[in-house]
């Protein structure tokens, strides 16, 4: 009797320990609690009934000692009649509460060397959302310029940006938008990103980290 204790007892210390340190374990797919939801390695995820915002870290993580901070995006209208977005439409906050209007074209052009490494080598979501919005049709947008012709701006010469990208019910882009290098730095920080949208009443904000 007193073996058959013993041995319920240990399996039921096992069992508890085995299960709070379950609890514990990374879940894969999700960020932590005041995170947004990640949907890959590098990008983070506000999906809504009205919108879906994206942004992706990937070029970020190399350009800590530079003077912009690049984000790529991908927007999609899931609900509304028109979605009409701006370069102005996008606000950068970082841990200290710092405001950033993202950059002017000529501020880029005229400052960052990376304009077409970013577009042609760390690209990403046009695979990772492929299959979310499979459905969906996407319109071309180009909110910052490159200085040559890269894959992302083949209907676009190298220079020509667009400031204004009205997409319909079920259309989506892909694009890239930089900010000005946060004051707290790029590597290892959190922000958040704004995303101010004709269309809807409320912003629509991602909150990410650059690891």
């Amino acid at each position: 009797m007193q073996r058959t204790l013993t041995s319920i007892l240990l399996a039921a210390t096992l069992a508890f320990v085995l299960t709070a340190c379950g609890t514990h374990q990374p879940i894969e797919g999700r960020a932590p609690d005041d995170l947004d939801r990640k949907l890959s390695t590098f990008a983070f995820m506000e999906d809504g009934d009205l919108v879906t915002f994206i942004v992706d870290t990937q070029a970020a993580r190399y350009r800590d000692k530079s003077a912009f901070m690049p984000l790529e995006i991908a927007i999609a209208n899931n609900g509304v009649k028109s979605l009409v977005i701006t370069r102005e439409s996008f606000e950068l906050i970082d841990e200290n509460g710092t405001r950033y209007p993202a950059a002017s074209p000529r501020e880029l052009y005229e400052g960052y060397d990376f304009l077409d490494i970013d577009r042609d080598r760390l690209a990403e979501l046009e695979l990772i959302v492929h299959g979310k919005f499979a459905a969906y049709t996407r319109y071309e947008s180009k909110f910052s310029p490159t200085h040559f012709t890269t894959r992302d701006s083949s209907l676009l010469s190298a220079t020509t940006v667009r400031d204004m990208v009205s997409l319909p019910r079920f259309g989506y882009l892909i694009d890239y938008i930089y900010f000005p290098k946060p004051e707290t730095g790029i590597k290892g920080h959190r922000f958040e990103v704004f995303l101010n949208a004709q269309g809807v009443e409320n912003p629509i904000f991602v909150k990410f980290e650059v690891k």
